[in-house]
């Protein structure tokens, strides 16, 4: 068995208390129990009762069962204290509307005698009783109660003696009898429904059972703090056994679920119980007034609360756990209270149960549900915690992996980066520089090239040279910055030639997006088309025109040179390296040729292409010599 850790011994400790407040008081020494009476009565139906002397307590229900009328009960006493001081009469049940009067003068009243309350039977009564009033010898107290079938009317020993002591009684009474029970309902209403949202929720039958127990518990309790619910006292009787039925039924499913408890004839058995007890069992407690009922219909709870509190001895010795363990002490403890109201009521005859401890029965559990409640929750909680701590680490320990992969990517990819860069390089200086340099070695070999051909050859090299080395700095898109460095590069080779250029460039917009790549790309394809008009054009006029609209960016190049047959030459190597060059950098290439001059004109898209990327290297690196 599990030993009793810190967090139940708050639990303990308000069991103990609430056990404490149960215990009966002893009664005041100066104060007397009036239990001999004379009893009469007139029946609903004008039956007159005569007048008989008997033994209080009388149980009305019990001696006239089904009949209804008012009955007067007499009482004599002698005043055992000072003349001058106050007195008081407690009177613990006094059926229903009642009226008393002392040596004949009205002193207290509950209720109309011609409407009877159907729970005013249930609550205790303090009535003053002022010093003039009461004699020394020879007082006659007359208590008249409205007797209602069913209601459990009557009277019980009333007590009388100086003011303090009997009023002690009687707060004393009220407070286990009303306001007990009123608290006992609201901690049933608030945990009930607190469970049932908890089951609506998340549909824990747990949760279920016992917030369905609670509830049904508040409704039996009723029984004690309200006067009257204008229905029929047969009705308000099966509503409250119904509502004890409903809650034995529901606590002793909720505990072997608690438990785990396997046997199946147990669960049977309890369904079948309510079954027969909602049906039989509640409406015979409501409107019989046979004195075996009662006890019997007690027993068989006992029996079963016995039941299930060995079944859960059982379930906490075969798998301990503090839930397990501090809910079958509750059990216990609640068959306890449940036996010891039977064997009273069996042994004494107290058939209206003033003093029973079965309407506390529901607290132990109250306590026991808000501690499971506090530790499922803290659990709960602490599980988060802990599951929160682990996700941390493994999300810290993946974020690491994470970043050491991407630096490993980052480092991969530079290298790639750098081997790319210097494979275009070296190709561009294979392609460019180096075929020019090889034309230029073979015409200097054959004897035959001439000293201003070589030199031509020379400089295209080193425009080449110049222009590839360009290219490798960042212009940020900038194609007015292209345009002007590539003027500035061939603008000698263009004079040397006699060729007139006209420069007509507008403000352009920057292409954040024109790699250093598609800049190179631009250059030997304004390039190619530059040495074509100083090759083949023999043109006086070389205009380059650069404007953008929303769109597009278009460069031209027009010369008024000799033209030629655009169609004739479109399979040509040049004009097939300037299209894809055109197209590495996403735009267009157009030429428009005719005797008298040639325009060719480059269109490039202000937006990037979707997937853009540097751009892919042209079939020919560097234009042709």
């Amino acid at each position: 068995m599990p030993s009793w850790p810190r967090s139940l011994r708050p639990v303990l400790a308000l069991l103990l208390a609430w056990a404490s407040l149960l215990l009966p008081g002893m009664a005041a020494a100066d104060t007397m129990a009036l239990a001999e009476a004379t009893r009469s009565a007139t029946l609903a139906d004008g039956t007159v009762l005569p007048a008989r002397a008997l033994a209080l307590p009388d149980y009305w229900d019990r001696v006239m069962p089904g009949k209804s009328g008012t009955v007067v009960y007499e009482l004599r006493f002698d005043r055992n204290w000072p003349a001058a001081a106050p007195g008081g009469l407690f009177v613990p049940w006094a059926g229903g509307s009642y009226e008393v009067r002392l040596n004949g003068v009205l002193i207290a009243a509950g209720g109309r005698l011609d409407a009877p309350a159907s729970a005013l039977a249930k609550r205790p009564y303090y009535v003053a009783v002022p010093p003039e009033l009461a004699n020394t010898h020879g007082n006659l107290l007359r208590i008249t109660v409205a007797a209602r079938a069913y209601a459990r009317s009557g009277l019980l020993p009333v007590t009388v003696g100086p003011a303090a002591e009997v009023r002690a009684q009687y707060e004393r009474a009220f407070l286990l009898r009303v306001v007990g029970p009123l608290i006992a309902a609201v901690l049933s209403v608030v945990l009930g429904g607190l469970a049932l949202l908890i089951w609506w929720r998340q549909r824990d039958p747990l949760f279920g059972l016992y917030g369905l127990a609670e509830v049904a518990w508040s409704v039996r309790l009723l029984d004690y703090f309200v006067d009257d619910l204008a229905i029929p006292a047969e009705v308000r009787g099966y509503i409250v056994a119904a509502a004890r039925e409903v809650f034995l039924g529901a606590i002793a499913r909720f505990c072997l679920l608690v438990i785990r408890v396997p046997w199946r004839w147990l669960h049977r058995t309890l369904d079948a119980y309510l079954w027969l007890a909602l049906p039989v069992l509640a409406p015979l407690a409501a409107i019989s007034s046979h004195p075996l009922v009662f006890p019997l219909s007690w027993l068989v709870k006992v029996g079963i609360i016995l039941t299930v509190a060995g079944a859960m001895v059982w379930g906490a010795l075969r798998r301990p756990s503090r839930e397990a363990t501090l809910l079958a002490v509750t059990v216990g403890v609640s068959a306890v209270l449940f036996l010891a109201d039977w064997i009273k009521v069996w042994l004494t005859g107290d058939y209206y149960w003033v003093h029973s401890m079965t309407r506390y029965v529901s607290v132990p559990f109250s306590v026991v549900m808000a501690w499971m409640l506090v530790e499922r929750y803290t659990s709960a909680v602490q599980s988060l915690q802990d599951a929160n701590q682990v996700l941390t680490e493994r999300v810290a320990q993946r974020e690491a992996q994470l970043r050491a992969a991407f630096a490993r990517t980052q480092k991969i990819a530079a290298e790639e980066t750098a081997l790319r860069e210097r494979g275009r390089i070296l190709r561009d200086m294979h392609d460019g520089l180096g075929s020019q340099l090889v034309t230029t070695l073979s015409m200097l070999e054959s004897g035959k090239a001439s000293g201003p051909e070589v030199a031509t050859q020379v400089r295209h090299a080193l425009d080449s040279l110049k222009l590839s080395i360009d290219a490798m700095q960042d212009t940020g898109g900038d194609l007015a910055a292209v345009l002007g460095n590539l003027r500035y590069r061939l603008g000698p080779r263009i004079a040397d030639a006699g060729l007139e250029i006209r420069w007509e460039v507008e403000r352009l917009p920057v292409l954040p997006h024109f790699s250093a790549r598609k800049v190179q790309e631009l250059q030997y394809l304004l390039l190619e088309g530059v040495t074509n008009v100083l090759q083949h054009a023999a043109a006086r006029t070389l205009t380059v025109t650069a404007q953008a609209d929303a769109q597009e960016i278009r460069i031209t190049l027009a010369d008024d040179g000799r033209g030629f047959d655009a169609a004739a030459t479109r399979g040509g190597r040049g004009l097939r390296n300037m299209q894809v060059r055109a197209a590495a950098i996403g735009g267009r290439l157009q030429i428009r040729s005719a005797p008298g001059g040639t325009a060719l004109t480059v269109e490039v898209p202000l937006a990037p292409a979707q997937g853009d990327e540097a751009g892919t290297p042209g079939e020919g690196a560097a234009p042709a010599a």
